[in-house]
Parts: C-alpha cells; sequence; structure tokens
C-alpha cells in the first residue's frame, strides 16, 4: 500500500481511534491512577529505597548491636495474598484492616553483617519494620546448630519482637520446617486468608547479639486457602506446559526454518536486510536484561547466596537474547524474501521509492490503529474478567522498582515490536501463505504461537492472555497483510510504549513523566528520521501494488 491509500486509512479510523484511547483511558488508565499499582501504593507513596534502607540499618544495629557492611534494597511483593485480594475482591477491605499491619508490598533490604546476611522487610508506603530473617556463618570451631528453647520462652520472644514492631497479640498455631514456629496475628484475618509469623530461634553460636537473644526471623506471611494454592499452581504448570510446547518448541522450529529459506530465497531479498534493526533489539533487550536484575534478585527472596544464581541467570539470558537476536535478523531476510516472490513488497528498503513517504504514513496510522487495539484490548479484559472471572496477580521480576533505571524500561516496547513482528508476522505468515495459500490460515497459526508465549503472565486463568492475544494478534496480521511491516512494528510499539509508559507515569516524578511522553512520541520521531533518510537515498524503483 502506498503512502496516499496509507493516509486514506488514517483519516477514515481516526474516529475509531479517538473511541478507543477513550475507552483505554476511561476503564484503564483512570482506575490505575485511582488505585496505583497495587493495594500497598493505593495506601500512600511509596517511600524512598534510600529511606527504606537507612529504616533496615538502623534497626540491625539496635536488634544485633552490630554495624551493617553493605546494603541492597529490592521491591518485594506477596503474589499469593495479592492474588487471592484480586480475585476474591477484598482489596479495599484489606487495606483497611489487615494492610495497615503488614502489607502486600515491601521493600527488602539485604544487610551484609559480620555475623552473616540480614533480610529486613520494610512497608513499602509506611517505611516500618515489619520482619527480618538472618542468616548466620558458622566460624571455625562453633556450631551452627539453633538453640531449643522451651515453647514458654520462644512465645516470650516471639510476643516481645511482635510489640516492639506494632503487631498485635500472637496466637501459636503450628509449627513449620527448619524450627520454625508459626503464630496467627490478631486482626490479621481477611476472607479466607490469615496473617501469620514464623519464628525462629537463633544459633547457638549467635544467641547472644549486642546484649540480647534475639531471634534469627520473625517473618510475616499471609496463609491464602490451600484451594486457592493448588489451583494457582495446577494453572502455572499448564501455563508452563503451553509456553513450552506451544510457543518455545515452535519458535525455535521457525528459527531452523528462517534460517533455511534466507538462503532459498537469497534471489529476492539480500542478507544486509535486517541487521540495522536487529542489532537495535539486541542492544535494547542487553540493556534490559541489566536493568532487571533486581527483578531477579527479589524473585529468590530471603535466600542466601542469591547473588550467584542471579549472575548465572543473567549469562543464560544474555545467551537467548543473542539467539533471539539471530532469530529476527533471519525471519526479516528470509520474510522478505518470502513476500518479494509472491510479487508483494510489504517491507521497502532505503532505496526503493516512497520509503521515507510510506514510514511516515504507516507511522500516523500505526497511531490510531495502535489506540484501536489499547480499546479494544481493554474491551477484552474486561468481558474476561466479568465472564470467566479471570484476576491478576503481582510479579516483582517486572515491577518498574525492580529497574535500575525506571526511565529505560519502554526500550522493551521496541524490542516486542521487532522481534515479534519479523517472526510471527514478517516470516510467520510469508512462510504459511506459501505453503497453504490461505491468509486466514497463515495469521491464524502464528498468532496462536506468539499468543502462547504469554500464558505465563501472573493473570489466571492461564488461558485468559491466550485469548485475548489471539484476538489482538490476528489484527496484527490483517495491519500487517493490509498496510504493510511498517505499520505492523510502529502500532505494535506505541501500544506496548503506551503501556510502559503508564508505569512511568504511576511512579510519578518530572522525570518519569516526561519520559514516558518522549516514549511515547518516539515512533513520530523514528518516522521522521527514516523519511529524512529516504529521501537521501531514494530511487526511481516503482513500487508493486499490494
Amino acid at each position: 500500500m502506498n503512502s496516499s491509500e496509507l493516509e486514506k486509512s488514517y483519516r477514515k479510523y481516526f474516529w475509531t481511534g479517538i473511541i478507543g484511547a477513550a475507552i483505554f483511558l476511561i476503564l484503564q488508565i483512570i482506575p490505575s491512577f485511582a488505585g496505583g499499582l497495587s493495594g500497598e501504593e493505593a495506601s500512600g507513596k511509596p517511600v524512598p529505597k534510600a529511606d527504606a534502607q537507612q529504616a533496615a540499618m538502623a534497626f540491625a544495629r539496635q536488634l544485633t548491636g552490630s554495624e551493617p557492611l553493605a546494603a541492597h534494597t529490592v521491591h518485594q511483593s506477596d503474589r499469593d495474598i495479592t492474588g487471592y485480594l484480586s480475585k476474591e475482591k477484598l482489596a479495599k477491605k484489606f487495606d483497611e484492616g489487615p494492610g495497615k499491619i503488614v502489607p502486600t508490598d515491601t521493600w527488602q533490604v539485604s544487610l551484609s553483617l559480620p555475623e552473616g546476611q540480614m533480610f529486613v522487610e520494610v512497608g513499602m508506603s509506611s517505611g516500618r519494620v515489619i520482619g527480618w530473617k538472618q542468616v548466620f556463618k558458622p566460624s571455625a570451631g562453633e556450631s551452627s546448630d539453633v538453640l531449643a528453647p522451651s515453647a514458654e520462652q520462644l512465645d516470650r520472644l516471639a510476643a516481645k519482637q511482635a510489640a516492639e514492631l506494632g503487631y498485635g497479640k500472637l496466637e501459636r498455631v503450628g509449627e513449620s520446617a527448619g524450627y520454625k514456629t508459626v503464630y496467627a496475628v490478631q486482626g490479621g484475618q481477611i476472607g479466607q486468608a490469615r496473617l501469620t509469623i514464623e519464628a525462629a530461634p537463633p544459633s547457638a553460636a549467635a544467641a547472644e547479639s549486642g546484649g540480647k537473644t534475639v531471634l534469627a526471623e520473625f517473618t510475616p506471611r499471609y496463609e491464602v486457602p490451600k484451594d486457592y494454592l493448588a489451583y494457582t499452581a495446577d494453572q502455572d504448570r499448564i501455563a508452563s506446559s503451553l509456553s513450552l510446547l506451544g510457543n518455545l518448541l515452535p519458535s525455535g522450529i521457525l528459527f531452523i526454518l528462517a534460517v533455511i529459506y534466507s538462503v532459498l530465497m537469497r534471489k529476492y531479498s539480500s542478507f544486509r536486510r535486517g541487521w540495522a534493526i536487529s542489532l537495535v533489539f539486541l542492544g535494547f533487550y542487553a540493556v534490559n536484561n541489566v536493568n532487571m536484575l533486581d527483578g531477579l534478585r527479589a524473585m529468590y527472596g530471603a535466600r542466601p547466596n542469591a547473588e550467584t544464581v542471579v549472575q548465572v541467570q543473567l549469562v543464560i539470558t544474555m545467551g537467548l537474547t543473542f539467539l533471539l537476536a539471530l532469530s529476527a535478523y533471519f525471519s526479516l531476510v528470509a520474510g522478505d524474501g518470502l513476500w518479494r516472490a509472491q510479487g508483494r513488497r510489504l517491507w521497502l528498503t532505503s532505496r526503493e521509492s516512497r520509503f521515507g513517504e510510506t514510514a511516515w504514513s504507516s507511522m500516523k496510522l500505526a497511531y490510531v490503529l495502535g489506540f484501536i487495539l489499547l480499546g479494544l484490548q481493554t474491551v477484552i479484559l474486561v468481558g474476561l474478567s466479568a465472564f470467566t472471572g479471570a484476576w491478576s496477580t503481582s510479579d516483582v521480576t517486572q515491577s518498574p522498582y525492580n529497574l535500575a533505571a525506571p526511565l529505560l524500561m519502554p526500550l522493551l516496547a521496541w524490542c516486542a515490536a521487532i522481534q515479534e513482528e519479523a517472526v510471527y508476522r514478517l516470516f510467520g505468515i510469508g512462510l504459511l501463505m506459501k505453503w497453504l495459500k490461505n491468509p486466514f490460515a497463515a495469521c491464524l497459526i502464528p498468532t496462536i504461537i506468539w499468543a502462547l508465549g504469554h500464558v505465563t503472565y501472573p493473570i489466571y486463568p492461564s488461558t485468559t492472555r491466550l485469548i485475548e492475544l489471539t484476538i489482538l494478534g490476528l489484527l496484527f496480521g490483517y495491519i500487517f497483510l493490509r498496510f504493510g511491516f511498517f505499520t505492523a512494528v510502529f502500532a505494535h510499539a506505541i501500544m506496548d510504549s503506551v503501556l510502559m509508559s503508564i508505569s512511568l507515569f504511576l511512579i510519578g516524578g518530572a522525570g518519569n513523566i516526561v519520559a514516558g511522553v518522549v516514549y511515547i512520541a518516539a515512533p513520530a520521531g523514528v518516522a521522521w528520521a527514516m523519511k529524512w533518510y529516504g529521501s537521501r537515498r531514494s530511487s526511481s524503483i516503482p513500487l508493486a501494488p499490494g
């Protein structure tokens, strides 16, 4: 489709885009700003990480008499209680009751002490210490055995710590692994969930710290109903299987086929195609991997020596990112060749006529289509919530508070747009069109593969995102076939940039707000650069119809 036809489509769909933007604003944006990112943020603005860290260090000095040697803070969230509250629609009641004692979200401060590690939980909004866990390193010739105080002694220690931290009365309700005693907190009931404390005695070698005996652990935790845990565990297993068999395996096969067809289609394309945007993907995604390290640290919780595991996982993730970049590159080369072999130029080179004008017109249309898709996505999710009872929970690996530089988060929008549109639209649809000669089937199969790559998101039932993204993916397929590769990539990038920039707006601060606006406007800047570059290199090669 040439630039004049794209301009006509822009005018045709403009008001539909306005309606989509209005639906998105009313049903998603306004409620998000009214409620915050989660129940914890709803009850007040999060205290700065630095303040939480200082509170944790002061608490550690008072409790142990030792000076912390180093500290690191991450955002932690109780996935089970957050999901349970969402499912049962108890978030508001929780904030007015148990949430004032122990919130769903905390700052977890990891401290290095002379005698080992200490993890201190600080209320994300209150800045109040709510629990801790110590991991002692035994010295030479010292015992690492735990003390075995009487039940009455342990009860007194737990009650003393509860009083100092502002908890209500404790009631012993059982024991768990590792010499721990479990207490229920008075006033900590919400629905069928209850607030409990796991208390553990100190090691024999560290029984006396700072002149007083302290518990090695005093950890608050919400116990949710067993049937809820069983259901979510079963859904997680289903999601993992669907992702492995429905996305990772087929995507690997597509990668191999892309390499093969990049050679077979070399008459119609070139290995110079796509290397630049593949490098953009690789660079942006590598930055994102490093940026999200605190999310991995939070995922492992209060585990000693978790940093080694995090660094190993970073190396593995970087390797997988390189493979994804290669997949994008070969998909771009092979996909371009497949379409040109079928007589269609759905992805123009900078030397082809109207490259710049097409990029500019595609961007304008993509903004309209992006907001149509955002409005439709909102309607789909609201409908699924109403008819299937779908709900979501927290995921600390995706938390903007666990980013080293939140301002870099929306770069991931371009990663998704480049890689997914290259693999599942340009190449996937092109290959199946060659094989099946049926546009709908050619769109449906790679769309389902793409959608299955998102089922492990923390939304239940696990098929919720499969339904949502199958519908949206078919529309992306239509956009690609009707308006070309530029429009599909821009629409995808715009849609994801808006969603990710909303997180920056919710964090607040002038810098985050300005950055969010810049990211939303970035596709226009990219299209302008393409238009300028195309005008310098444009040749007189005519554009074939379609």
